[in-house]
């Protein structure tokens, strides 16, 4: 059996193999440079940067029910995205706004183009279009990992983002990540990935920004030594 110490269901962040680094928005995986040698990237949870700092971040003073005389309990209720092909299920709020409304489209099939590529060890076609840049190379550098140590993950995360701050062009999200249901698959051998009976739900900070081409996410961070 390959070697997988330190393989997580977040596979681990910079700070883990590098503490001095800087976390920096725009991530999806582990900010590769500042960590020389064989360490294993993170090709969950990353901060690799992107310039998407928000600058127009007020947000929406009355949800659609609201202004509109409806029930805002239901306009409150969050939707379940079920993928079964990744391995993923995602709890979205509600949104009280278009930019909302677009940004958490692209950021649900953004987590399951994501946890797809790390699931079947191949990069998806679609997430190019969903995440910046550097989200992407840091996963094909997972995915490299996983596949010279003959690793894949199995069973389900779930996530349940939560809307911290908005504008037109930006949108800021929180939230948890639930890995108590995952596997990690070492050439066959299933067992938990690392760190999870330690710390089964973690908190997540995600940005997604438009620039005018469309939305998409610049920053995708799991903080993998903190507890929900």
């Amino acid at each position: 059996m390959h070697s997988t110490h330190g393989a997580t269901y977040v596979q681990r962040t910079t700070k883990r193999h590098c503490r001095g680094a800087v976390i920096a928005v725009a991530a999806a995986s582990v900010l590769l440079a500042g960590c020389g040698g064989n360490d294993e990237p993170a090709g969950l949870d990353a901060d690799a940067s992107a310039s998407s700092t928000p600058e127009d971040t007020a947000a929406p003073d009355d949800s659609p029910a609201e202004s509109e005389g409806g029930d805002p309990t239901a306009a409150a209720t969050p939707t379940t995205h079920e993928f079964a092909d990744a391995g993923v299920t995602v709890v979205a709020p509600a949104a009280s706004s278009p930019a909302e409304e677009a940004a958490l489209a692209t950021y649900v099939e953004f987590a399951h183009q994501w946890r797809k590529s790390l699931h079947d060890a191949q990069l998806s076609e679609m997430l190019p279009g969903l995440a910046a840049p550097s989200i992407v190379e840091s996963v094909k550098d997972s995915l490299d990992y996983q596949t010279k140590n003959g690793i894949r993950y199995g069973g389900e995360m779930v996530i349940e983002p939560t809307i911290e701050n908005s504008g037109d062009n930006v949108v800021i999200l929180g939230g948890c990540v639930d890995g108590s249901g995952m596997t990690l698959i070492d050439d066959g051998e299933e067992r938990p990935p690392d760190g999870v009976e330690e710390n089964p739900l973690i908190p997540m900070n995600v940005v997604i920004g438009n620039s005018g081409a469309g939305w998409m996410v610049n920053e995708n961070t799991l903080h993998e030594d903190e507890s929900c």
